[in-house]
């Protein structure tokens, strides 16, 4: 698997197609969660893309800088195509991830909006619950962070 980190400008439009394709196939169709995908947030992101050796996308991060004092990373639209699912790319995926933002000078934290099912999962890095659940398009999520010191 190859991991690869792209600006907006970086994207072609084929690889911006099928990071829009992935996110639509399983946030809005397996998942039934209807939200505003296409949000403008996208150009100021850091876009995490795996690829398999034939250059197919099976796995995805938007990641960003947020906060008054740009302080704060935030991890957004982490999906993992349902081909790929069972191998480990979701955890490759966020080592790589937290690596990034530990070497971005001035971040101290990092942000993550986690569907309730998947707590345990982001846990193991040290993530921890921050808030109650709330609904977000029609799941429940729950507000996670990660400082670092």
């Amino acid at each position: 698997m190859n991991y690869c980190f792209y600006t907006f400008a970086q994207l072609t439009t084929i690889q911006l197609y099928q990071i829009l394709r992935l996110r639509q196939n399983v946030f809005v169709l397996e998942q039934k969660s209807f939200y505003d995908d296409i949000d403008n947030l996208d150009q100021e992101a850091k876009h995490l893309c795996v690829y398999s050796d034939t250059q197919q996308l099976q796995a995805y991060s938007r990641l960003r800088i947020v906060g008054e004092s740009s302080s704060m990373g935030k991890i957004e639209r982490v999906v993992v195509d349902s081909h790929a699912r069972g191998l480990g790319l979701a955890a490759q995926m966020m080592n790589e991830i937290i690596a990034y933002f530990q070497q971005q000078q001035g971040i101290e934290s990092v942000l993550l909006s986690a569907q309730v099912e998947v707590i345990d999962f982001y846990k193991k890095w040290g993530f921890a619950i921050k808030g109650d659940s709330y609904d977000d398009g029609g799941i429940e999520h729950v507000d996670m962070v990660l400082f670092f010191t």
